[in-house]
């Protein structure tokens, strides 16, 4: 009976306080669709934490997902997301795609002519993976969901998605000149410690900006993976979509 859904992740809590931030934006000005960012919870482990930082960071992805910062205009995502109910409607809701289905479904609501804006007060608490081979897994996906979504829209395809891309080719390259010459780790070691310290400070805690390090690297690296994979099977080679992980994504 509502005029907007709400629409989140079943490893969302929300936070006192989170319709109230959403009325308040509404009445303010008025929007057909809409999201916010997300957040660790102070329970959650500090693997979770370093993903959470991996996920949210401008020096990971740009702060697409939310960040104030970002090198992308806001597309709204399932974690944490709201909809004219009219709107949802006439779009048809999600598709079908197993992986990438909320930016697919953001990607309409643009080309519907509809609005969407960036609620920053309407936060969630995200769970993450428990792990960092599961999240691994989930990256890697949505490197491959990247590929799919350039298929079907070409346009898309930004400057921001083909950064984990050429850090993944890039870090390859420094990393099989290490044998040669140890001045090629020197980016890779700098960037490390960049990862550390800005984790280590936004989270007060050392431990986790150090767990940071190999959350963020299998961030870029899970999905720069899984781009260049989708690319050279879709893109060269001419194959259907495809998802990896499907069966035991979550374990």
């Amino acid at each position: 009976n509502g005029e907007y859904l709400i629409i989140l992740d079943s490893d969302c809590i929300l936070p006192e306080g989170y319709f109230t931030a959403v009325e308040e934006e509404l009445r303010r000005k008025p929007s057909d669709a809409f999201g916010g960012p997300d957040r660790a919870h102070g329970s959650f482990t500090d693997i979770q934490k370093a993903i959470n930082y991996s996920m949210t960071s401008f020096f990971t992805t740009g702060g697409i997902r939310g960040g104030r910062k970002k090198m992308d205009k806001f597309y709204p995502r399932s974690f944490n997301m709201g909809v004219r109910r009219e709107i949802y409607r006439t779009l048809g809701g999600f598709s079908e795609m197993r992986f990438g289905e909320d930016i697919d479904f953001s990607i309409r609501i643009f080309k519907g002519g509809y609005t969407c804006r960036l609620f920053p007060g309407a936060w969630v608490y995200h769970k993450r993976r428990t792990d960092l081979k599961k999240f691994f897994k989930q990256v890697h996906n949505s490197g491959i969901a990247r590929i799919n979504l350039y298929k079907k829209y070409p346009e898309s395809l930004k400057t921001v998605h083909l950064l984990p891309a050429a850090f993944t080719s890039g870090t390859a390259i420094l990393l099989s000149g290490a044998p040669f010459c140890l001045y090629s780790l020197t980016p890779i070691a700098a960037y490390a410690l960049l990862v550390c310290l800005d984790s280590a400070i936004r989270n007060h805690s050392l431990r986790i900006g150090v767990y940071s390090i190999a959350a963020s690297f299998i961030q870029l690296i899970g999905y720069g993976t899984g781009f260049w994979r989708a690319w050279w099977n879709r893109c060269v080679l001419g194959r259907g979509e495809f998802e990896a992980f499907k069966k035991n994504f979550y374990k």
